[in-house]
């Protein structure tokens, strides 16, 4: 880089004197001819042409070069920054699609299960009722049971009393027992009725 500087500073310095020569040789010919934008001599024009030229190639060299190579490599790297954050775009489309769709799921299983809970709670609910309806019928008709013997009894007492009252005299142990049994059998062949 030194170098290129170095070589632009000689090319400057004799561009600098060759123009000053043309300058001197034009300021001469000025005297004798009018001065004009394009009055000057061939030298003049050809230390013009080379000295454009050599600015080219120096700027070239020193500025354009590298100033091309570091706008290339912006260039380059707006457009990896462009496609990573592209890619990074996709991937936050696809990660929400993939939460959406295990939000849905686990609603879903939610759902079920909520169900299943329902479905069992009124199961357990429909033996319990089930349990206490047979409960209740065992109840009743251990009631009923006993309500059947007691009334047997008080017809049974009350067939001796009248017994007693019909025949005028009272009867043995074995009578009663006798007269009761078969009362208690006509009651039960004829369903409860007399």
């Amino acid at each position: 880089m030194a170098k290129v500087v170095l070589l632009c500073a000689i090319a400057i310095v004799f561009l600098s004197c060759g123009v000053a020569r043309a300058e001197q040789a034009a300021g001469a010919e000025a005297k004798t001819s009018g001065s004009g934008l394009f009055s000057g001599t061939l030298g003049d024009s050809l230390w013009t042409v080379i000295a454009f030229v050599a600015l080219l190639l120096v700027l070239g060299k020193v500025a354009w070069k590298p100033l091309l190579e570091a706008l290339n490599a912006r260039q380059s790297h707006i457009e990896e920054q462009l496609k990573s954050a592209e890619d990074m775009r996709q991937r936050a489309e696809q990660m929400l699609d993939d939460y959406k769709q295990q939000g849905l799921s686990t609603l879903r299983q939610a759902v079920e299960q909520a169900q299943r809970h329902q479905q069992e709670v009124a199961e357990k609910t429909r033996q319990e009722v089930l349990a206490i309806r047979h409960r209740a019928q065992e109840e009743i008709e251990s009631a009923r049971a006993a309500a059947m013997q007691e009334l047997w009894k008080q017809a049974g007492d009350i067939a001796l009393r009248v017994g007693s009252e019909v025949l005028g005299r009272t009867l043995t142990g074995p009578d009663n027992q006798h007269l009761v049994d078969e009362a208690v059998t006509r009651i039960r062949q004829n369903g409860g009725s007399p």
